[in-house]
């Protein structure tokens, strides 16, 4: 699991109590979650959308909704998928307009990109066979059976 960020702090309430979950989740889940930060790190991403694993990528805006679109693109041709996940309506909801949010979505899931909006993370936990699960304060809960990556976007 990885997750991304960068080096500036953010006052937005979800994304540290996100964060939080990650933290307290155990070395089970924590040894699979990398906070994305570097060259590496997407090179760690681009080596598990080749080999057709399953990537959640945690955050709508810049960082996160490029690498969605970067890493489905490649995905479409390894059988792997990715999903990205985030409480706003759309990509890029707190810096574009409604309609540029929507068209950005669009192209987002035009590269085969799963995406769950309106959610923030409330649990993670591992499945008997070592799998990662999110539970999201909606409700929802996903499973992975592939590889998984947890893209963190700060």
């Amino acid at each position: 699991m990885i997750t991304a960020g960068g080096t500036h702090t953010h006052t937005h309430t979800q994304r540290p109590k996100t964060l939080a979950v990650f933290e307290r989740a155990g070395s089970e889940v924590t040894d699979k979650v990398t906070l994305f930060r570097s060259v590496a790190d997407f090179q760690q991403l681009h080596e598990v959308a080749g080999k057709g694993g399953h990537i959640t990528i945690i955050g709508g805006g810049f960082l996160g909704s490029e690498l969605a679109c970067a890493l489905g693109y490649k995905t479409k041709s390894t059988k792997g998928s990715v999903t990205q996940v985030y409480p706003e309506y759309g990509n890029m909801a707190k810096v574009l307009p409604e309609y540029l949010s929507r068209w950005t979505t669009d192209k987002v899931k035009s590269e085969g990109v799963d995406i769950i909006t309106h959610s923030t993370v409330k649990d993670v936990t591992t499945t008997p066979d070592g799998k990662l699960k999110l539970s999201f304060d909606t409700g929802k809960e996903v499973g992975f059976i592939y590889t998984f990556s947890l893209v963190y976007t700060l």
